[in-house]
């Protein structure tokens, strides 16, 4: 399998000049590192539900209420890498945009569906990866869980890929300092869509009821008062 694919659309786009990599590379090794060694100076973390990742191609969807989230999530899926979408705004300084490509994250759009981000979604998910997806679509400012998105499961139906819901609680109220926060971050068994979507083309209101199932099993994992819109 190629460790890493060159993304081609027929739209000129600066993203099309560039490989994306889809296997860890030394930067994301030792960023890895760096990661594990900060949460496990400031913070008393516990990854709950690990054994229910599948292997292979699988879309992780956590809730997001805190900048810490993807560490977080990366630190409970490790050794396995997880790959990301990051607002296309990250990427306008060169190194920036080297590092983070390093790390295995890729530019979106926001506010539009971005046909090329979610290709290359969907070439992590063929090439085995794990694949992580903030159904909410952005960070929440007040921890209160939000509505979800249909991009997530859409694109699970898409390329076959089960969806593990994931609960974060604690992120938000991580600081820098001598007393340690404890963050825990909760995995649940994974979601098969096919069975529920029945035979593709897939009718908006089956996306949206498995958006809101999806939705649901994470709003249960968290404390009753950051449920929000599925409180």
């Amino acid at each position: 399998m190629t460790e890493s694919l060159p993304v081609k659309t027929n739209k000129p786009d600066w993203r099309d000049q560039t490989t994306w990599p889809l296997h860890s590379t030394p930067t994301y090794k030792v960023n890895e590192t760096v990661v594990r060694a900060f949460v496990a100076l400031f913070t008393r973390f516990e990854a709950i539900g690990t054994e229910n990742i599948p292997a292979g191609a699988c879309i992780v969807a956590p809730n997001h209420s805190s900048n810490y989230d993807p560490m977080f999530v990366g630190v409970g899926t490790y050794p396995r890498q997880l790959f990301f979408m990051g607002k296309q705004e990250l990427y306008k300084n060169p190194v920036a945009a080297w590092y983070f490509r390093q790390c295995g994250t890729f530019p979106v759009n926001r506010g539009m569906r971005d046909q090329w981000a979610l290709r290359h979604a969907g070439r992590v998910l063929e090439a085995g990866r794990l694949l992580c997806m903030f159904p909410e679509g952005t960070r929440s400012k007040t921890a209160q869980l939000a509505k979800g998105k249909i991009g997530t499961v859409k694109l699970a139906l898409e390329h076959n890929a089960p969806i593990v819901p994931v609960a974060i609680i604690g992120s938000r109220a991580v600081k820098v300092g001598l007393k340690r926060t404890p963050v825990k971050v909760i995995f649940d068994k994974p979601l098969y869509l096919q069975k529920e979507a029945g035979v593709p083309p897939y009718e908006y209101q089956t996306i949206r009821d498995l958006t809101h199932d999806l939705m649901q099993r994470i709003a249960v994992m968290l404390p009753p008062e950051n449920r929000g819109f599925y409180a």
